[in-house]
């Protein structure tokens, strides 16, 4: 959906409804990477640099409770390079000690999804640790890393921890063994890709079965917090057309 003008828009932020729950699947790093010629992995520190941006102003001016950003799948982890899977572990780090007081200030619960295994041992210590200095049990706002993360995975892990336990084989009670148990469905889903991958690639399969789907024309290295706007936009008109079964 295009606007002749975002401007007026964007000073009715305040009016918007917005969606509880926003997950985003960054892709192009590379290609936007190439086309700027700049050197290894930069286009990983610039993505940091903006998705930085839009957790502040997610968590610090919207009353949108969850954040979800997919940093590696399980494909990435299996076909990345050792030189590049280190230094996203050390970005990995670096993500809840740059926001650490934001988080603390606004009481938001910092998370990891994803299956644990094949992830180094001194990355999960230190986003154990993060993870222990912020939660905050009385507050609803979380901001989730998926990492080593496929939605079918997801679903895998759960059931087989379900038929261990001792609880019969519902929804309800197999939700309570995956990594979105505490949090709402996703309802807005923004894919990066030039409108050239119209597609989830596995993100969240159980969690998105009402989401609206929006699909940016710009490289996620590029998705500043103006952009980010945009899609708030775009659901909020979107969301007025929508009855979700009723």
């Amino acid at each position: 959906m295009k606007h002749k003008n975002f401007t007026n828009y964007f000073r009715q932020m305040n009016k918007l409804n917005y969606p509880q729950h926003v997950a985003i699947i960054p892709d192009w790093n590379r290609t936007w990477a190439k086309e700027k010629w700049f050197a290894k992995f930069v286009w990983h520190l610039e993505w940091f640099n903006r998705i930085v941006e839009i957790w502040k102003y997610i968590f610090e001016q919207t009353p949108i409770k969850v954040y979800t950003v997919w940093w590696l799948s399980t494909e990435n982890l299996k076909n990345r390079s050792k030189e590049e899977l280190e230094y996203l572990f050390e970005l990995y780090k670096k993500i809840p000690t740059d926001l650490f007081d934001m988080l603390k200030e606004n009481k938001v619960n910092f998370r990891i999804a994803g299956n644990r295994n094949w992830l180094p041992q001194h990355l999960l210590d230190f986003l154990d640790k993060k993870i222990k200095e912020l939660t905050f049990p009385e507050s609803d706002r979380f901001m989730f890393l998926a990492i080593n993360y496929w939605g079918q995975d997801e679903i895998i892990r759960a059931m087989k921890k379900l038929c261990e336990s001792n609880l019969q084989p519902t929804k309800e009670n197999l939700e309570k063994f995956m990594d979105f148990w505490q949090v709402p469905p996703v309802q807005l889903v923004i894919r990066t890709k030039q409108k050239l991958a119209k597609r989830l690639s596995g993100f969240m399969l159980w969690w998105i079965w009402y989401a609206q789907l929006y699909f940016t024309d710009i490289y996620c290295p590029d998705l500043t917090v103006d952009e980010f706007k945009k899609a708030l936009i775009w659901y909020d008109e979107t969301s007025k057309t929508q009855n979700y079964g009723k």
